[in-house]
């Protein structure tokens, strides 16, 4: 995938406020006396979660924009996408491991993967960003519907969820696969073809300094799994937290 330090950065920049966010959820979750004003109700990670899977749906037309092949892009997609699964499948069995009651079975990581292969047909057969956009859209609008549905557990990735589901980590498809088109969308007007739109040709190389964020943002996966047993262990370490 061709890269450019703007999408890199952008990455960089929401790892930087995921951690910061999971700094305080832990915080509020183990020493809740600690910040009592926090309450991840309210201070959702929801803007995070935006700013991460747009970036996805972007880099989707990258990841794509040199394979002449449709087959072969669509294959590419596709194993990305069993690709980041396989490290839900991982995120899933450790937050059943250490929190059972309220592990993660769809969470960001799980949503990435599916909605990698369900925009397939948007990004391997070059439909309109307009056309993709407005899909996005209307998959946003309709969530709001599903606020009050309850079902059984296997429309959990479409956001309908049983009575009294308590998970620690949820994006569902709906709205989010219509956030990621929405990146889709943007992708393939700014990155036709896999090169900088007019309107970015200027930004030039990477400042230097953007190169530490932008570091941050190549190596986002990584991170994601790591850091949250890193900042348990140092805000235990610390004496903030205890078990």
């Amino acid at each position: 995938m061709g890269r450019y330090w703007e999408l890199d950065t952008g990455s960089g920049v929401a790892i930087l406020l995921m951690i910061g966010y999971h700094v305080l959820f832990q915080l509020s979750f183990f020493a809740p006396d600690q910040i009592p004003w926090f309450n991840p109700y309210v201070l959702t990670g929801a803007p995070i979660a935006f700013l991460f899977v747009t970036i996805a749906g972007v880099s989707l037309i990258l990841f794509t924009a040199k394979e002449n092949s449709l087959p072969k892009a669509a294959r590419k997609m596709f194993v990305r996408g069993i690709y980041i699964l396989c490290f839900a499948a991982v995120i899933t069995m450790a937050s059943w491991l250490i929190f059972p009651s309220e592990m993660i079975v769809f969470g960001i990581l799980h949503l990435i993967g599916c909605a990698t292969i369900f925009a397939i047909p948007f990004v391997v057969l070059k439909i309109s960003g307009w056309i993709t956009f407005g899909f996005g859209i209307i998959i946003i609008a309709v969530s709001p519907l599903l606020d009050y549905v309850r079902g059984p557990a296997f429309l959990i990735p479409f956001g309908i969820t049983p009575v009294g589901f308590a998970t620690l980590d949820y994006e569902p498809l709906i709205p989010w696969f219509g956030v990621l088109l929405i990146g889709v969308a943007l992708g393939s007007v700014l990155y036709k073809g896999g090169v900088r739109c007019k309107a970015l040709a200027g930004l030039g190389e990477m400042p230097k300094a953007a190169a530490p964020v932008a570091f941050l943002g190549r190596h986002s996966l990584l991170i994601y799994l790591i850091h949250n047993p890193i900042i348990f262990v140092i805000l235990f370490a610390a004496g903030f937290v205890s078990l």
